[in-house]
């Protein structure tokens, strides 16, 4: 059940936070617009070094800035999605409904793509980087993504151990959701 409350409460407050995001959008593009095109002059004058190189190569920041409406929008409807699945796991942990713990171990499988990907991106292209190369901060980062991966794959099997406990409990018998004695049920139906 705490892993659903801390999902449900992470889902709710990113949903929040994408929302503000795209009702304020014109005014983020145009910060990050003018953060970038500073940056940009910087470099040409060599006032600064290539801080993200690895951002450039992966995505490239005119392409994210050009994009950001889509982005928010496929945040803002996964964590929506999450938000309600995080619900589903919670109530579903609580009552013993095992069904309602799959949405939640489905929807979970997204974030560890993403940290996987991330992992791969700071090995692959951190050492490249002059920022992340200082100090060996890319291998810092990448082992503490790889400790914070481990942890939510632990977050991840308590639901499914408990949805496994709930599937070995559960009888091969089906039970209805309204029981035979609720006037539902008309007596002329009971001998079938």
């Amino acid at each position: 059940m705490g892993v659903g409350v801390v999902c449900l409460i992470v889902g709710f407050c990113a949903s929040v936070g994408f929302c503000f995001a795209l009702i304020n959008i014109e005014s983020v593009k145009e910060t990050l617009d003018a953060s970038y095109s500073e940056y940009q002059n910087l470099l040409s004058l060599n006032l600064t070094e290539q801080r993200l190189m690895i951002v450039e190569s992966v995505i490239g920041i005119k392409d994210f800035i050009n994009y950001l409406n889509t982005i928010l929008i496929i945040c803002l409807v996964f964590y929506v999605v999450y938000t309600f699945t995080a619900l589903f796991l919670t109530y579903g942990a609580c009552t013993g409904i095992r069904s309602l713990l799959l949405p939640w171990l489905i929807v979970e499988v997204v974030p560890f793509g993403f940290q996987v990907a991330a992992v791969v991106i700071l090995f692959v292209f951190g050492r490249d980087d002059p920022t992340l190369s200082r100090g060996g901060v890319y291998i810092v980062a990448g082992l503490i993504n790889i400790v914070a991966f481990v942890f939510h794959v632990y977050w991840w099997l308590c639901p499914f151990a408990h949805y496994q406990e709930l599937k070995n409990e559960e009888s091969t018998q089906v039970e209805p959701l309204v029981p035979p004695s609720h006037p539902m049920y008309p007596a002329v139906l009971m001998k079938y």
